[in-house]
């Protein structure tokens, strides 16, 4: 059903009796029929009864008593007339289904649905929520019709500058390279150099994989696979050993203590102290990966317990301080923890005790925004 606009004179009132939300009271208003009001045209034949009814109200027919009476003659028409529309736009989808866009209605319906408050949109459905509010107000921007078309003049993008071709002496040198020597490729500055197991050692542990080490073999099984055609570095797994502290470790000791704890730490002392019974060092290759420190074979007071990130969680600090009991039988072991640190839970399987609360023990050394708790408990476990 086509549109047009139809001009009618401003100053004609017709009055309408209004009985749709008051049945028992009659209440007569003036209503306007104002200019330029779109009526059907004689174009579509299913028009004709539209025309009919405006031409009797227009003509002050006394049939015409209410709104109501227009919309009954009106109504079926126009139902009608939709239904042809909706056929004509329907369209088959992918599954065979029949397919019709939605009416101005339905589409304000969803958006009402959408804008409720409930469960949290899913991406689909904020997806189809944005579609129907453009396609709103494009109907209402009368920009239908999107199309976008071509431009017959295309402006062509500039050349690219001339790159200067690479010297051949590089190339060649570049190509030359077969492999690099394990001691000096990165791999080796990540994990240390394969190194003989020192005089020192105390536990060799071939079983346990860090996630550090299954990362290391995914890198090095990845390489061999990219790079088939290249001489492969003679590079292998090695065990975690638990050896004494020594000179050599002071350097990697400081920094993986630093990280855990805080600034300045200094443990060369404890090279003077027994070191055979008092301090436990965990490395991997010539990487230092954990360290447990009593402060001498008298006191039996543990001072340090760390793991290097990302070697954690792999039953490491169990196994330090496993050996650092096991060199010192028939001695009270003590030491101070953080009341929240999870490390508590592992001296509890070791059987420590809590015997005090220290209030502010850790005011003096861990950052003010740190996370950690200044109060402590002084644990205590007993072997005699």
């Amino acid at each position: 059903m086509s549109n047009t606009n139809t001009e009618f004179d401003s100053d004609e009132y017709r009055e309408v009796e209004v009985r749709k939300f008051k049945p028992r009271i009659t209440h007569r208003k003036r209503r306007k029929i104002h200019s330029k009001q779109a009526v059907p045209t004689e174009s579509n034949p299913d028009s004709s009864l539209l025309r009919a009814v405006f031409d009797e109200l227009g003509n002050g027919d006394p049939t015409v008593a209410s709104f109501q009476d227009i919309i009954d003659r009106v109504l079926p028409d126009l139902l009608h007339t939709r239904a042809n529309l909706q056929e004509e736009t329907a369209e088959l989808d992918q599954n065979g289904q029949l397919l019709r866009p939605p009416t101005r209605a339905e589409v304000s319906s969803l958006i009402r649905a959408f804008a409720s408050p409930g469960d949290p949109a899913s991406v689909s459905t904020a997806i189809a929520e944005r579609k129907l509010k453009l396609s709103r107000e494009k109907r209402r921007a009368k920009l239908l019709d999107t199309t976008i078309q071509a431009s017959d003049t295309v402006t062509p993008l500039p050349s690219p500058p001339a790159s200067l071709p690479p010297h051949p002496q590089v190339i060649d040198a570049l190509y030359n390279i077969q492999t690099t020597p394990f001691a000096s490729s990165f791999l080796s500055r990540l994990q240390g150099t394969r190194a003989a197991t020192s005089s020192s050692a105390i536990a060799v542990d071939w079983e346990t994989i860090t996630p550090w080490m299954s990362l290391m073999n995914d890198i090095r099984d990845h390489y061999v696979l990219s790079h088939p055609e290249r001489e492969q570095a003679l590079e292998t797994s090695a065990p975690i050993v638990y050896s004494s502290l020594e000179r050599s470790h002071l350097r990697e000791v400081h920094e993986l203590l630093t990280r855990a704890f805080w600034k300045g730490i200094n443990v060369s002392d404890s090279l003077d102290h027994s070191p055979e019974r008092c301090t436990i060092v965990a490395s991997y290759k010539r990487l230092v990966i954990g360290v447990a420190i009593l402060s001498s074979p008298r006191e039996t007071y543990i001072t340090y317990l760390a793991v290097r990130a990302g070697w954690d969680k792999a039953r490491i600090a169990r196994s330090m301080l496993y050996h650092l009991i096991m060199l010192n039988p028939k001695k009270d072991i003590t030491l101070h923890v953080s009341v929240n640190n999870s490390a508590m839970l592992l001296y509890n399987q070791f059987g420590f005790k809590a015997e005090e609360f220290v209030a502010g023990f850790y005011e003096d050394y861990l950052d003010p925004n740190s996370r950690a708790s200044k109060n402590a408990f002084r644990l205590r476990l007993r072997q005699q």
